[in-house]
């Protein structure tokens, strides 16, 4: 996670060449998560697969990735990114809340600690509840970011979280219990390029089921990885004004279609990235994950 003008506070990425150099100082271990996780969520991409930027280097401290030209998001290339994403989330994840392969500790959104649970067979809505929403909401309301009656929307939520009331099937490609996910799939972590500027990718890459991809492709940068459910990246698209948005959703759907309901549940996947945001930032964000909360009271 990394809005435009955000402090990243001892964080560095500096470019040579054609590649990035990231370096953390205060949270070194971050980066080398970022590298297990970006060579994750890369292994679709020979079975049609989302684009990832290429991972040259790992080590504590610093990760070396490749750097991507820039191009645009136009509406053909919206919707083979939709495409390849549900080939991304088809490879699966054996659990809600597992870490990307290689990783055993816990892990982060943006700067916010974010706990990988150890093999469970809880249901999404309870892991969501339990994992993700809960234990950000405490310190947003010891932060001012969310008052004591918004908090109390957010448990109401979380009530009907546990209880299974927003339980919904994962798209139709995937046939594991969670969809292997991104995790922090705003606009800006998705870069758009030339596909003529693509020659480190496997033959397949970002093609789902079809074999031409368009003028510009979207490719995968800077997750917090993990076992999740679908609609939970897709969702998250929408945070921050995806261009192109619907034809994402449109070509997704014609891979692997989505439960039924599922923009009805748009706003509450979003409730994570949101909160974090209030924990974060502060500002109008506590507000808005009020707002969006209350819609599933």
């Amino acid at each position: 996670m990394k809005l435009p003008g955000c402090d990243n506070g001892a964080m560095a990425i500096e470019r040579c060449g054609n590649t990035y150099r990231k370096t953390d100082s205060t949270q070194p271990s971050g980066v080398e998560l970022e590298g297990l996780a970006l060579q994750w969520l890369a292994e679709p991409m020979a079975r049609g697969g989302a684009h990832v930027v290429p991972v040259l280097e790992v080590e504590t401290g610093a990760l070396v990735t490749r750097a991507i030209a820039s191009g645009r998001c136009t509406p053909s290339s919206a919707e083979q990114f939709g495409r390849a994403l549900a080939y991304t989330h088809a490879a699966g994840a054996d659990y809600f809340g597992c870490a990307p392969k290689g990783w055993e500790s816990d892990g982060w959104m943006g700067r916010a600690p974010m706990t990988y649970t150890s093999p469970n067979a809880l249901p999404w809505g309870a892991f969501f509840a339990e994992y993700r929403l809960l234990p950000n909401l405490a310190p947003c309301v010891d932060r001012g970011s969310i008052s004591p009656s918004g908090a109390r929307t957010i448990e109401r939520v979380c009530e009907r979280l546990r209880d299974g009331d927003f339980d919904s099937s994962q798209p139709a490609r995937v046939d594991s219990r969670a969809s292997r996910i991104h995790g922090d799939l705003w606009t800006g972590n998705v870069l758009w390029t030339p596909s003529a500027d693509i020659d480190w990718a496997p033959q397949n890459a970002g093609c789902g089921s079809l074999t031409v991809l368009p003028e510009t492709v979207g490719v995968l940068i800077d997750p917090a990885a993990q076992g999740g459910h679908a609609e939970t990246d897709l969702a998250t698209l929408g945070v921050f004004g995806q261009a192109h948005l619907d034809r994402i959703y449109a070509g997704y759907n014609a891979e692997s279609p989505l439960d039924s309901g599922w923009r009805a549940r748009i706003g509450l996947h979003q409730l994570y990235i949101l909160i974090i945001h209030a924990l974060l930032f502060g500002g109008s964000y506590g507000a808005e994950t009020v707002s969006v909360a209350r819609s599933y009271t």
